[in-house]
């Protein structure tokens, strides 16, 4: 039998084409699982962490835990409250406005929810399957509460036949976007806060102790089975780490460079901003960003839900340019201006008039994008 000799040169590039193409491989894994949709990763969240080996690293041995995200709270129990007290379907109905409207009804329907059961509630609100009257009378409610309760169930349901009615003329947000967050003005700035009180994003990223784990080996606490499948399990939350982090830090620096909108919810406080800007600032690739945002949505501060891609709009900096080069061929025409705009210049202006932060080199892409020559040119 002939043995085929190989030079250690050819090996070596055997090895190197091998590395490679387990990159590819690791990048398309990473690739699909970050284009999973949001109920698909949390079903895999659930499985993952329902494993018995999960539970065995984290209590017997301590070797996986939660490493919280900064900037990140349950939402404010007011907020909370409102939402547990009236159960929510996807009918288009703004409780919360209803309940602002009418803040004495909240003591009302806590008493009516504890005293009939949720399910119960939930069928008088939607069915019809009770009296008011019988309700007031298994929760002794005085005729003032039950004026109060009457008039909250008959702005509940004139908006849910509006609500029902519009729906055949205009298609749900809800179905197109995940909701992941909303936005909240906290003691000390804004916050992200999850929709879900068991939401991934407020237990945080996993943290693994590889140090212990390389103890807990020279102990000889593991078989060499053993050791393989806890190698690969951490391989899973590596993996899941990746995509929370990658949606965390989206959401964070929205909230920084946003910040602005967040607090006015005056779209003109918008900072321009593209996907791949904010890509080289988290340090990730744009098509982790394009996935990370991919039909999720957030609240705002002001109870508006916006879609993710919301916030990459470059529409208003080429309106703005556009209006700083009109200015430019006005004045040059009257004499004001001698020469055109440099890139720089119009950068500064925009800083100064609109508090529009960007780069030299950015002004120059949007100046392209307008199909506008350079100064020189322009000169």
């Amino acid at each position: 039998m002939k043995v085929l000799k190989m030079s250690s040169k050819h090996v070596m590039k055997v090895r190197q084409n091998l590395s490679q193409r387990l990159k590819q491989i690791g990048k398309m894994k990473l690739g699909q699982f970050l284009s999973l949709s949001e109920d698909k990763f949390e079903s895999y969240l659930r499985e993952v962490e329902a494993d018995p080996l999960f539970q065995e690293l984290k209590d017997k041995y301590h070797l996986i835990g939660y490493k919280r995200f900064r900037d990140v709270s349950e939402r404010p129990s007011s907020l909370a409250l409102k939402e547990e007290l009236v159960p929510q379907q996807d009918d288009g109905i703004d409780v919360e406005s209803l309940l602002e409207t009418s803040p004495e009804v909240l003591a009302i329907l806590k008493k009516v929810g504890n005293a009939v059961g949720l399910k119960q509630f939930t069928d008088f609100l939607y069915k019809g399957t009770l009296k008011i009257s019988q309700i007031a009378q298994r929760c002794s409610l005085s005729p003032e509460e039950v004026r109060i309760f009457k008039d909250f169930i008959n702005k509940f349901q004139i908006q849910s036949l509006f609500a029902s009615s519009s729906s055949f003329m205009a298609p749900s947000t809800s179905s197109r976007f995940f909701k992941i967050a909303s936005i909240e003005k906290g003691e000390n700035g804004l916050l992200i806060c999850p929709l879900d009180k068991e939401s991934y994003l407020i237990k945080g990223r996993y943290f693994i102790n590889y140090s212990r784990f390389e103890k807990l080996i020279a102990e000889r606490k593991f078989t060499e089975d053993k050791i393989n499948k806890i190698s690969a399990f951490f391989k899973k939350l590596d993996l899941i780490n990746r995509r929370t982090t990658a949606l965390y830090q989206v959401l964070y620096q929205l909230k920084e460079i946003q910040r602005k909108f967040f607090e006015t919810g005056n779209p003109e406080d918008l900072v321009p901003l593209t996907q791949s800007e904010l890509a080289n600032r988290i340090g990730i690739c744009v098509s982790t960003v394009s996935r990370a945002i991919a039909k999720k949505s957030i609240l705002t501060p002001q109870g508006e839900e916006k879609p993710l891609k919301f916030f990459f709009s470059k529409r208003r900096v080429e309106n703005l340019l556009s209006k700083i080069l009109t200015q430019e061929r006005k004045w040059i025409k009257e004499g004001i201006l001698s020469k055109p705009f440099s890139d720089e210049e119009i950068r500064k202006m925009l800083k100064k008039r609109y508090g529009i932060e960007m780069s030299r080199r950015t002004v120059c892409k949007y100046r392209k994008m307008l199909k506008v020559p350079s100064s020189y040119q322009r000169g």
